[in-house]
């Protein structure tokens, strides 16, 4: 009688286990039906690619980061530097700015020779 009470118990103290368990997990409340159909919608379609949003930013618009810095112009066009005649080097002279006295600096990144 005493393993049958026992081996019932157990058997109660499982079950209860596994029912507890699936009800005892932390989770938001239900919303409204119409509440949780408008949140599929916004999920949906945030996770659409922007290819396919309907909205008028442009292609250009998005290449860059509204906060990066504007690219320099180059000082001369062509492939020759017409103050020193080199050919292929930088459209910008990096150290133009602070001259014979500063530091070799170019758009804030600074080389030390």
């Amino acid at each position: 009688m005493l393993s049958r009470l026992t081996s019932s118990c157990l058997i109660l103290r499982y079950q209860s286990r596994l029912y507890a368990a699936n009800w005892n997990r932390p989770s938001p409340p239900p919303l409204p039906r119409e509440q949780q159909l408008e949140f599929e919608e916004l999920q949906r379609v945030a996770q659409t690619p922007l290819a396919f949003n309907k909205s008028n930013v442009t292609e250009a618009d998005l290449s860059l980061h509204p906060d990066a810095r504007e690219p320099l112009k180059p000082t001369f066009d062509g492939d020759v530097n017409p103050a020193t005649g080199e050919q292929g080097g930088p459209k910008r002279e990096p150290v133009g700015k602070w001259g014979d006295e500063g530091d070799w600096s170019f758009k804030g990144r600074v080389s030390d020779f």
